[in-house]
């Protein structure tokens, strides 16, 4: 039903556009509400009074006031969210809060509070990828591509040696493969030896032996890492198999899935950073459009992406650049260490270098966008 309704809109006038939207929107709107979740609930643990919880920027569109006299409300700029604090660092001196509120004052707070408390918001993003990630796997299972050969490559090894497309790979020099997952190292593993594979042609029902000696040749990865590999030129089938596993495995797997998941973004982000593959970022269009085609693929695949921005959420939070999370994490750091908060000269300047890094990457990611996203669309 999702996906149908997915497809209907977007079959319509300006549909893809609106669909995208309406993904983007929901996407964005649980991943800072989480994120800001995080801070609120990490605020109220140690006493520090929460004034407002919001999620967007702007003017206030509609909202409440709770029991705790907290106001939560929804803004018109649904580009992120924020939580307002008493007495938050930077807004008042230490000795002007009245003594009788100084136990809900954030600045009153004991230096490691404070880290806590900032520290929760990107820490409930990777919590929350965790979760979904973990939830998927017990719910629907793993799926595994199964080791159906797809399109094979002309004047490459496999073509060359008799493969064709619709064959099962049923084992490599003795060893049974049944999954994608499990011929591709075999293959890169062994170098340019000479290897037999036992098929099973399914259109013919058929058996065959044949000798493969897999090429070398030159790959760049998703990462712009060049490097040699060994290939026969295949490609995965369609065919794919639903393991399911119980709580705890699927607990192990989103763990592994979350912790690949961040390495790889890291990894990237190093690369971009030292020159080694080309900065290509997305911003909220591109964003938007990706969010769109996952849902229209299907709500798994949604969820999986979702877990992924919402790590890539937590780790920009979470980069020592002022004004962000990490930036006040090394404030306090510094405070914990030297005994003192640093100098509010040379934090307002950090904050402004901080704000101008923001709003230079905020720009080249627009710029992305408009390359990326608007003018395919009037090219195509």
């Amino acid at each position: 039903m999702f996906e149908q309704f997915a497809t209907t809109l977007s079959s319509m006038p300006g549909g893809s556009f609106i669909w995208a939207v309406l993904v983007f929107t929901f996407v964005i709107g649980v991943l800072v509400f989480i994120h800001e979740l995080g801070h609120y609930l990490a605020a109220r643990s140690v006493g520090v009074k929460v004034e407002t919880f919001s999620i967007g920027f702007g003017k206030e569109l509609f909202g409440w006031y709770d029991r705790k006299g907290t106001r939560w409300k929804v803004s018109i700029l649904p580009l992120g969210g924020y939580v307002k604090m008493y007495a938050m660092t930077g807004e008042v001196n230490p000795e002007d809060v009245p003594e009788e509120e100084k136990k809900h004052a954030f600045i009153s707070k004991s230096v490691l509070a404070r880290m806590w408390v900032v520290f929760a918001g990107p820490f409930a993003n990777f919590l929350l990828a965790f979760i979904v990630l973990s939830g998927v796997f017990y719910a629907v299972g793993e799926r595994r591509i199964l080791a159906e050969v797809g399109p094979v490559s002309a004047e490459m090894p496999a073509a060359e040696a008799g493969l064709i497309e619709g064959d099962r790979i049923q084992s490599i020099g003795g060893v049974e493969i049944k999954f994608w997952d499990e011929l591709v190292p075999m293959i890169r593993e062994n170098g340019d030896k000479q290897m037999r594979f036992t098929v099973y042609r399914p259109s013919n029902d058929t058996i065959h032996s044949i000798d493969i000696k897999p090429l070398e040749k030159e790959m760049t990865d998703m990462l712009g890492k060049t490097q040699k590999v060994y290939q026969i030129g295949i490609q995965a089938g369609s065919s794919f198999e639903r393991i399911d596993h119980g709580i705890v495995e699927s607990m192990r797997l989103g763990a592994i899935s979350t912790y690949n998941q961040t390495s790889m973004i890291l990894t990237a982000l190093w690369r971009m950073v030292t020159g080694q593959m080309a900065a290509d970022i997305g911003g909220p269009l591109t964003i938007g459009k990706v969010a769109g085609e996952q849902a229209t693929a299907g709500f798994e695949s949604l969820l999986f992406f979702m877990a992924f921005i919402s790590i890539n959420l937590g780790l920009i939070n979470l980069f020592p650049v002022p004004v962000l999370d990490g930036g006040h994490l090394v404030y306090f750091a510094i405070e914990g260490i030297t005994g003192r908060p640093l100098n509010e000269r040379l934090q307002d300047i950090a904050n402004r270098i901080g704000m101008g890094l923001l709003a230079t990457l905020m720009i080249f990611a627009f710029y992305k966008d408009i390359l990326n996203v608007i003018l395919p669309v009037f090219k195509g």
